[in-house]
């Protein structure tokens, strides 16, 4: 008797059990072991079982090659890394070859992009290589007018939303201060046309991107005149308002960042020049929670760093910090010797001529989602 035979034998709810435990790239080659596995793999209760158990990685998209790499990381007390592995590489020229892809949001394995040369949104699931093109919302942007995305997902309903701010110009900017009136539209995954919302308060910064947790899409708001400095869009709800600000943080979005470290909500400010600032939301939705968790002193080495967008992506376990400089270089902070290193990261350019290569980078968890269970989606393989 072979092993797949052997192994059958046990019900379907504890061979799931043993294969959701296994890395992403093991449980990609297990679907070619036999069709009962295969079969077994592609349920959505594998699905969810798997998410569930899978560590975060770190999704690095090369914009202008538009390659995606889906790094793992190498975690232990006595040294860090990235692991990249071709098997986990993934080129969205297939989904659109001549556009100018941004990445907008990475949620339960699900990851959105916008091509802005096009105008067209696509969301996808890598680990499966399937994609669904979103239907032409109603806005498009048009100087000096602008679009905003955010991408989310609600466990109340279990919907999966992309949300479209639309900024639109009251006014010629070259004439001095433009007003903006904002108008917001949601598409839900699954059916097939946007809905508007009506008016969405606040102004925002199509530099920056939107965070997702707890039900809720945030970003960093522009609005000078805002008593807030973060905006909250209730997924569920469809509803928006400004959060807990940062104790003291000034207005404006220049020189900072919005992220997640270690589960919680962070806004980076480098607009001093002498520190940069790492403030972490320790209890969701308390404003009495923000703490100042990371000052970085910028001397010596460090004033490479002064007035650049600095983005924390994790805390590795022997308290170094892995950050993205701007959208140019991964680098990780060591407290103790107040120091950088630089972390290579895959580049594959080649075919790209005098050309410069920036990044996008989100944690990312890997999932066997299929985008083939929403209903009223067109799903293409790449």
């Amino acid at each position: 008797m072979d092993f797949c035979s052997s192994i059958n034998g046990l019900p379907a709810f504890i061979i799931s059990d043993i294969l959701s435990r296994l890395p992403t790239k093991t449980v990609i080659r297990c679907k070619s072991v036999c069709k009962s596995w295969r079969n077994l793999l592609l349920e959505p209760y594998f699905a969810n079982l798997h998410l569930s158990r899978s560590p975060a990685s770190l999704i690095v998209h090369q914009v202008g090659s538009d390659i995606l790499n889906l790094l793992e990381f190498q975690d232990e007390f006595d040294g860090h890394d990235l692991r990249y592995d071709p098997v986990m590489k993934f080129d969205l020229r297939v989904c659109y070859p001549d556009g100018q892809i941004l990445l907008v949001g990475s949620v339960n394995g699900l990851l959105c992009f916008c091509d802005y040369t096009n105008e067209c949104l696509f969301i996808c699931n890598p680990t499966v290589r399937q994609y669904v093109t979103v239907p032409e919302p109603k806005h498009r942007t048009r100087y000096p007018s602008m679009i905003v995305y955010g991408f989310g997902f609600s466990s109340i309903s279990g919907q999966y939303k992309l949300v479209q701010i639309y900024q639109k110009a009251l006014s010629d900017p070259a004439l001095g201060n433009c007003s903006y009136e904002n108008l917001g539209e949601v598409y839900t995954l699954g059916t097939g046309k946007w809905r508007s919302i009506g008016t969405v308060p606040f102004g925002y910064d199509l530099r920056l991107y939107s965070v997702t947790l707890n039900g809720n899409i945030h970003w960093l708001i522009c609005d000078m005149e805002s008593p807030y400095s973060i905006c909250a869009f209730d997924i569920e709800n469809e509803s928006f308002r400004g959060f807990s600000s940062v104790p003291g943080l000034s207005r404006g979005t220049l020189y900072k960042s919005l992220g997640l470290l270690e589960g919680r909500l962070c806004v980076s400010d480098n607009s001093s020049n002498s520190d940069l600032v790492i403030w972490v939301m320790k209890e969701y939705g308390v404003s009495e929670s923000w703490t100042k968790e990371i000052v970085i002193r910028l001397e010596s080495d460090l004033t490479c760093l002064l007035y650049a967008q600095v983005t924390p992506i994790k805390v590795w376990r022997n308290g170094d910090i892995l950050m993205l400089w701007r959208d140019d270089f991964l680098c990780s902070y060591n407290a103790e010797r107040n120091s950088l290193e630089q972390v290579v990261v895959p580049r594959e350019s080649a075919h790209i001529v005098h050309r410069f290569i920036t990044y996008e980078m989100m944690l990312h968890v890997a999932s066997f989602c299929s985008l083939k269970d929403f209903a009223m989606e067109k799903v293409d393989m790449f």
